[in-house]
């Protein structure tokens, strides 16, 4: 007999295996051992125990005992059979996913996985593979009941992970910084005479690819490379004059054409880091071309390029020791009004929400591995193994409240940004919005679980409980049958006479 069980992904395919492989030796070491056997020589002990407490006054004292012994039993041999006994092969494998739906919603899933993981199989106890599917199914149809959401946050973390590995390309960029935005950005504050610059040209001309830049007369139609550059071949119109270049060698590309220009431009080139499945996404959940400038400015912030000396097309040299120290310190307040505590939730948050499962199951493996000594020790008893089965479910569960977690977490990015997402992608935002989002949704992803647990093992502790007293009260049944049929038997043989 088989049984063909559901898991998430490959690590908690393993893991089960790994832990059910180490259960049955555990448990093949407590019967080989006959310690498995020490609970029914305990019932007989204890119900003897007590029949010899209670006195001559519960009449047929063999006949009491033998029934208490025999409720006992049944109550453990059920335990036994069912919880403890590995009597049917398992076989892991992962759920069939709606491809459809994934591209849709713009999440992943895992890969298929099937068979006994990395040449273990393992057999698993009737009860146990009841819990395993119930709970795995549970969770998937609760999973499934949350309306499909962008999945902002997963995006942004693709994001944040891409590493500008081209070496050519980080120095282009490098100088492109230097030749292009650091002298747009001269002439942008030389032009203002002392007016301040409208909120929301300063936060476009920010960064290197800025629309204002690239679309206003006298920017980057006007700057040129400083040196001829790969890509972009001689051109007479544009290069005559220029020294290094000719017909049939390099030219020296406009600030515009270096970054637009299809294929060879920096933007184009700076995208293509950007792994597949992420620009898939991102297609999927944002849709515009203003959003991958987005993208793109959030790529350059975590590839920060090396800074320049202060002189010809730097904004220092433009501003002056006294703007340059006031910017730094405007910078600087900003930092400090983020919190430094909620700087370092981001990243934190992150890794806590990748390690999260795999703790879920290394924990379900553990208690797995436990379960022989757990029952054993516990004399089969009912309650233990109601409040185990709770707490099994609920940690499979626990998949939910994470699921939920996310799910909120998105809903929440997009009720504080609302119509500027972009804005939000690329790392631009209040601040205090960003400590807001990031404690909410770190507290989420711990204080919804816990507080499952906490309900759940509740729910348990009573579950077994209940059940508990049931038997007990099985039990006394056949304690007052027992007395009943003493008190006959004895009536039987004297008479009614004393």
């Amino acid at each position: 007999m088989s049984a063909d069980l559901m898991t998430f992904g490959y690590f908690e395919h393993v893991v089960l295996v790994l832990g059910w492989v180490v259960n049955n030796a555990i448990w093949g070491m407590l019967n080989e051992s006959m310690v498995a056997a020490l609970p029914f020589v305990a019932l007989v002990l204890r119900e003897w125990y007590q029949a010899r407490r209670e006195g001559e006054d519960e009449g047929n004292k063999g006949l009491l005992t033998l029934n208490r012994i025999e409720a006992g039993f049944y109550a453990m041999i059920l335990i036994y059979g069912f919880c403890t006994a590995p009597i049917m092969s398992v076989n892991f494998q992962t759920g069939e996913y709606d491809q459809t739906h994934f591209q849709q919603c713009g999440t992943t899933v895992y890969d298929s996985t099937g068979g006994t993981g990395a040449g273990m199989s393992a057999q698993i106890p009737l009860w146990w593979a009841a819990v395993h599917a119930v709970s795995h199914g549970a969770t998937n149809a609760a999973v499934a009941s949350l309306p499909c959401k962008p999945a902002y946050q997963h995006v942004a973390q693709k994001l944040d992970e891409t590493v500008v590995k081209d070496p050519k390309l980080r120095y282009q960029l490098n100088e492109f910084q230097q030749w292009c935005f650091g002298m747009a950005r001269t002439k942008l504050l030389r032009d203002s005479d002392g007016n301040s610059v409208p909120p929301d040209v300063t936060l476009d001309v920010d960064w290197i690819g800025s629309s204002y830049f690239l679309n206003t007369p006298g920017y980057y139609d006007s700057l040129y490379a400083d040196k001829p550059t790969q890509g972009f071949p001689y051109d007479a119109n544009r290069d005559a004059g220029r020294s290094s270049t000719g017909p049939g060698q390099r030219g020296y590309p406009t600030c515009k054409e270096w970054w637009e220009t299809s294929g060879v431009g920096l933007r184009s080139r700076l995208m293509d880091q950007v792994d597949a499945d992420t620009q898939s996404a991102l297609s999927t959940v944002f849709g515009t071309s203003s959003a991958e400038d987005a993208a793109l400015r959030r790529v350059l912030k975590g590839n920060p390029r090396p800074s320049r000396k202060p002189g010809y097309g730097s904004t220092f040299a433009d501003e002056g020791l006294s703007g340059w120290v006031a910017r730094l310190a405007n910078d600087a307040a900003g930092f400090v009004g983020m919190g430094a505590a909620a700087a370092a939730a981001a990243p934190a948050k992150a890794i806590m929400v990748d390690a999260l499962p795999m703790v879920q199951w290394l924990t379900l493996m553990a208690m797995i591995m436990a379960l022989p000594f757990i029952l054993v020790f516990s004399g089969y008893s009912w309650k233990v193994t109601g409040l185990v089965t709770f707490i099994m479910f609920g940690t499979v569960f626990m998949t939910f409240w994470w699921q939920l977690a996310a799910w909120l977490d998105n809903n929440l990015t997009e009720i504080l940004y609302g119509a500027d997402m972009e804005g939000w992608l690329a790392g631009i935002g209040n601040s205090k919005e960003k400590s807001i989002r990031w404690f909410v949704s770190f507290s989420m992803y711990l204080v919804l679980p816990a507080l499952w647990m906490g309900m759940l093992g509740w729910a348990g502790y009573k579950g077994g409980d209940a059940a508990s007293k049931a038997i007990n009260g099985g039990q006394g049944e056949a304690k007052s049958a027992g007395g009943k049929g003493g008190e006959a038997a004895t009536k039987h043989v004297t008479k009614g006479k004393l």
